[in-house]
């Protein structure tokens, strides 16, 4: 890389207009001169003489550049490419299109007539664009279903109260997730998913009406529309909710009241055979539904009778059905394989054919498995998907014979898979624990599921947690009530947890059984702690209340101390309003984001300019928020990693402003959790846009100029440098000129 010094002002010009680049502010020899050129992408970008100087010249947007930055031009040519009208970004008219970047991520409307499709970039292109069969366009009527509305006590209790039915404890946290519902009627628990309990009444109590019973119900309804009845009962499949089909028996025909003679019920309940014994009743079968005719009779026979399926035909004359699968009389004799009836009449009035499943060898399998490799697959689940339906069948038969054919196949074939299945002994188990590289039981458990249950099942974990080192989870489920609470306040003591956030955060699985007991009460009075709040049914000025009582200086820091109440008001759209109340976000930068101060606002436009890829407001996922909650960073720089903090007031300044008065310990608290984690971290002094301060032995003067010398100094010293200029000042000046009446912009 050249340095600026080896060149003139004269040749650093004629390397800039050479590239078709226009000066828009700074001075050519400092590095930090600002140019711009418009690409024949469409998008404008800007570059200081330094990268210019050091061969960054080129267009850093998709299509220019491969892997590049997304703008909207270029997405709105794509769906021009594809046949829609357009697609917006809810950023469209605050900045020109040639300046507009945005992320795969974002939310956009792609628009077709009078349809809309309202996805992100990333997923339009992972599904249209990655597969050769994929659809970009899928209108959201046909798509998307509109978000079920969040699940409360008070809906619960609206849908239990007719129903004779008690709404759990804890409220299921998702609509598939079943829950148990007392009965009142039985005092038995029922358990059952939300889409479950809108349709449930009394009689699908499986205690107050057992299975056997329901089915036998449901048998006697079927026998009255074909004048039959039943008065014995009905096996059912051990361990499961079906009915026997195997077990024979006697109905009664309710018109001559002759006792039928025994047929399986499947032959009753879903094969026809529901007509008389006795040839003499009216209800006996029809005289066409005869056996031993030639192929011929019953082709004519459905022919006849306009029927076009076998199912349909077997209604009105099982017998004749039922004989379809003996031989043709065309079956020459001593033929590998035998022509069925049924085939010839299949065949002679192209009916539709519950062919037989078609059985496959290891051979075929391997070159099926082998074409969805070539194209592109890498998993055992994405092989799987690439198979025809009739492979995937097989598979599953066999693996529910206990035959885990494509397992072995693939084996042999050297893909990797989760084997749980071949977990026999305790060194098997070491084995593939040591293979999956994971670091705690935890991680085992949740990457490789099928093998730790493997493992659970033939008792090898506790070899396995010994031959590890790792300490073994609690199973608070089997503790009492008492017990439970002094685990709590053990741990409590042993991590110095002072919140219950905290407690929650490190010991989940703790406090989700104090939860579903109902020990929450007494835990927060055991221990001091703040009883949770319950927002759900809260309103506006409740959530506003709140934040005034607690004393969040900025929207970050109403989401990290109380997640609960922001997102509930996210839930309710009402962010946006309540930072408009408390005039949160009010400073917006030229990136197109907001921000809570003036300071701030600044060094995002100081990143902004000098070109730095960086991340407003990340969470900081390595130590929790001062009190509990997630802290979040003003910024990282993601290349280094650098952690930016701009502070309000030092932890040595005394803070009258009662809003502010736990900042000192706050900042004191998150530096620790920086330097204790290792984490780098500059730190801006943003109270110097209000206050004079010394710092790094140099006496500052309060307002903006200060406050951006030093920004530009500290930067400089953690490896991104920026240059203080007054022609930097002037344009950052600039930049807020009408968001604030502050005097201190212009000192």
């Amino acid at each position: 890389m050249s340095r600026l010094s080896d060149y003139t002002d004269e040749a650093i010009l004629e390397i800039i207009h050479a590239e078709g680049y226009q000066r828009l502010s700074g001075t050519h020899k400092n590095g930090q001169s600002v140019h711009e050129v418009l690409h024949s992408c469409g998008m404008v970008n800007r570059k200081n003489s330094k990268s210019l100087v050091s061969d960054k010249r080129g267009c850093v947007f998709i299509p220019c550049h491969e892997r590049g930055k997304l703008s909207l031009l270029y997405l709105k040519t794509v769906a021009r490419e594809q046949g829609l009208d357009d697609v917006t970004h809810a950023l469209e008219g605050t900045v020109p299109l040639s300046h507009l970047k945005i992320s795969a991520g974002d939310t956009l409307h792609w628009r077709k007539g009078d349809l809309t499709m309202t996805q992100s970039w990333s997923v339009v292109r992972s599904r249209a664009l990655s597969s050769k069969k994929g659809t970009f366009f899928q209108p959201d009527e046909t798509r998307r279903k509109m978000p079920s509305p969040v699940l409360t006590r008070s809906t619960l209790e609206e849908i239990c109260a007719p129903k004779g039915l008690v709404p759990p404890f804890r409220i299921p946290a998702r609509r598939m997730e079943k829950a148990d519902y007392l009965h009142t009627a039985c005092g038995a628990n029922v358990a059952l998913r939300f889409s479950e309990l809108n349709s449930w009444d009394a009689t699908r109590c499986p205690h107050c009406n057992p299975l056997e019973s329901a089915a036998l119900s449901a048998f006697n309804t079927f026998l009255a529309d074909v004048e039959m009845t039943f008065d014995g009962t009905l096996r059912l499949l051990e361990g499961k909710s079906q009915v026997n089909r195997s077990q024979t028996l006697s109905i009664t025909c309710t018109v001559c009241h002759l006792r039928n003679t025994r047929k399986s019920y499947d032959l009753i309940r879903y094969r026809g055979f529901t007509y008389c014994d006795n040839p003499q009743c009216r209800n006996t079968y029809l005289p066409e539904d005869r056996i031993s005719e030639s192929d011929q009779y019953y082709i004519d026979l459905l022919r006849d009778r306009g029927i076009r399926n076998f199912a349909d035909g077997q209604k009105l004359f099982p017998r004749a059905m039922r004989y379809l699968r003996y031989p043709s009389d065309t079956s020459r004799d001593g033929a590998d394989k035998l022509t069925r009836k049924y085939e010839i009449v299949q065949q002679a009035l192209d009916l539709p054919s519950n062919a037989r499943p078609t059985e496959y060898t290891e051979q075929a399998l391997r070159v099926f498995f082998q074409t969805a490799i070539d194209n592109g697959a890498t998993t055992i689940g994405h092989i799987r998907a690439n198979l025809p339906n009739s492979v995937n069948n097989f598979i599953t038969r066999r693996r529910n014979a206990g035959d885990f054919i494509h397992h072995r196949v693939l084996a042999e074939m050297d893909i990797r898979f989760k084997r749980s299945y071949e977990i026999a002994t305790l060194q098997d188990a070491l084995d593939c624990v040591r293979d999956t590289k994971c670091m705690s039981w935890g991680e085992f458990v949740s990457r490789y599921p099928g093998a730790s249950e493997s493992i659970i099942a033939q008792g090898f974990k506790e070899g396995v947690m010994a031959s590890y080192g790792w300490i073994p989870l609690v199973n608070y489920s089997r503790l009492t009530d008492q017990e439970l609470l002094g685990k709590a306040a053990e741990r409590c003591q042993d991590e110095k947890l002072d919140s219950l956030s905290q407690l929650e955060r490190t010991y989940g699985s703790l406090i989700l059984n104090i939860r579903e007991r109902g020990l929450m009460g007494d835990l927060c009075a055991k221990m001091g702690f703040q009883q949770p709040a319950v927002w759900q049914g809260k309103s506006l000025d409740d959530i506003a209340q709140h934040i005034r009582d607690s004393g969040f200086t900025s929207s970050s820091d109403w989401h990290a101390s109380s997640s609960g109440s922001y997102k509930y008001a996210a839930s309710q759209n009402w962010v946006r309003e309540i930072s408009k109340l408390f005039n949160w976000g009010q400073f917006k930068g030229l990136n197109g984001f907001r921000y809570d101060s003036l300071p701030e606002t600044i060094v995002a436009n100081m990143l902004h300019l000098a070109d730095y890829d960086f991340v407003d407001h990340p969470p900081i996922t390595r130590f929790p928020g001062y009190g509990g909650g997630r802290a979040m960073a003003d910024f990282l720089i993601d290349a280094a990693p650098l952690w930016i903090e701009v502070w309000a007031y030092r932890t040595e300044d005394v803070v009258t402003y009662v809003k502010f008065e736990d900042y000192p310990a706050k900042r004191k608290y998150k530096e620790q959790g920086y330097q204790a984690h290792a984490m780098p971290l500059c730190s801006l002094e943003g109270g110097l846009f209000y206050r004079p301060h010394t710092l790094d032995g140099i006496d500052y003067r309060r307002g903006m100029s200060s406050f951006v010398r030093h920004a530009c100094q500290r930067l400089t010293q953690h490896g991104f440098p920026i240059t203080f200029t007054p022609d930097l000042l002037a344009e950052l000046r600039q930049s807020i000129q009408g968001q604030s009446d502050s005097p201190a912009i212009g000192m």
